[in-house]
């Protein structure tokens, strides 16, 4: 395949992936990522010649840019001795949350699957989530097992609450949804995940100056 070819697959794969991200699978078809891309459906189906193929490919892309950004900090998490666990918690949540605000799409395409959307895709997540997630347990699992916490839980309450704050934000005192584009929140957030997982695994609060709560 040559390059514009290339550029024309790269540019569906953008395009699907913002309209899996906003609408969902099932409320997405091929004829709105071609209007959306300014290609024709033609060109889309020379690609992916289904939309669950399309679908298939964004979910791959968007799984290999998060093992990409988090597998090193996983890494750091297992080989860490006892006196740099804290450090490399707290720089896992760092990563994984910066990912995410840098990459929105990705915890939206999973706030729609925990929600039931393409449900007749059922190995997605056997295949394609499950053996990074399980990656990530065990990394938690050597802060977890001597604090006699559930690794598995632990992970899933980090990935719950950076997706849900990611995707819908908190409502300020006045009912206004505060998101990631407000950066005193997105403050306060991450230094609420420090304390939260940090306490929960019997670990020291970040040193002076990280992670500290917006004003």
């Amino acid at each position: 395949m040559d390059s514009a070819d290339d550029g024309g697959r790269e540019l569906i794969l953008r395009t699907a992936t913002r309209l899996f991200a906003a609408l969902g699978y099932d409320c997405s078809s091929v004829a709105q990522v071609a209007e959306a891309a300014g290609v024709g459906q033609e060109e889309i189906h020379a690609h992916f010649p289904t939309k669950r193929e399309l679908y298939l490919a964004v979910m791959e892309q968007a799984r290999n840019v998060l093992a990409e950004g988090i597998r090193p900090r996983v890494d750091a998490l297992m080989t860490a001795p006892p006196e740099r666990r804290a450090r490399a918690l707290h720089d896992f949540i760092d990563g994984y949350l910066d990912l995410c605000v840098a990459h929105p799409e990705m915890p939206a395409l999973w706030m729609h699957r925990w929600l039931s959307d393409a449900s007749d895709i059922v190995s997605l997540e056997a295949e394609n989530a499950q053996p990074l997630t399980q990656y990530v347990v065990e990394g938690v699992d050597t802060l977890a097992a001597p604090a006699g916490a559930d690794p598995l839980h632990t992970t899933y309450t980090l990935i719950w609450c950076i997706h849900a704050f990611v995707v819908s934000g908190v409502l300020d005192g006045s009912g206004v949804r505060r998101g990631i584009d407000d950066q005193r929140q997105l403050r306060r957030f991450r230094a609420h995940l420090h304390q939260l997982l940090g306490r929960g695994l019997g670990l020291p609060e970040p040193e002076a100056g990280q992670a500290q709560p917006g004003l």
